[in-house]
């Protein structure tokens, strides 16, 4: 028994003179406050030289393709509808012509896309002396090729005319 009361004397001795100590005191505050001094400049560079030099944007363009993002999802619901397909030229056109108003809003959207389509080709015919012809041709190949399976698109029989089929997923 002696020795349980010796571990229990020791233990609380040790705690005794523990609970007297106190921690050091560390003091975190600054005599004066500290000031940071920063200095900035900022450069804007411009590295397309002609269009800086006209004072013109970098991109004419952005209104174009602006507009058309807006209406990218009516032009897929349209698509998915199988209302409007995928031409050849690289333009939509309307497959059913829906009376009223649900009608004018196809027409007067898919009327707004190929305009814009146009004004896209057409800077493109001009920026890689082609024929707007040939970037037609290109887009509607791209256009089609980006469909989704079963979307409508304009396609080319075996004599040399066209028909709409839809998209197979070839």
């Amino acid at each position: 028994m002696e020795t349980k009361t010796l571990k229990y004397f020791g233990a609380a001795a040790a705690i005794a003179l523990m609970a007297g100590c106190s921690a050091p005191t560390v003091n975190l505050a600054t005599g004066e406050p500290i000031k940071v001094d920063i200095a900035m400049r900022l450069d804007v560079y411009s590295h397309n030289k002609e269009a800086a030099a006209k004072g013109a944007p970098a991109s004419p363009t952005s209104d174009t393709e602006t507009r058309r993002r807006n209406r990218m999802a009516d032009i897929q619901n349209f698509k998915n509808s199988r209302l409007i397909g995928e031409g050849r030229d690289g333009l939509l056109s309307i497959q059913v012509d829906s009376p009223g108003e649900p009608g004018d809003y196809v027409r007067k959207t898919v009327a707004a896309e190929n305009e814009d389509r146009m004004t896209l080709m057409k800077a493109a015919a001009e920026k890689g002396e082609k024929s707007l012809a040939a970037v037609q041709t290109e887009q509607g190949a791209l256009w089609q090729k980006r469909s989704f399976e079963g979307e409508l698109i304009e396609i080319t029989n075996p004599d040399g005319t066209f028909s709409w089929a839809p998209k197979s997923g070839r």
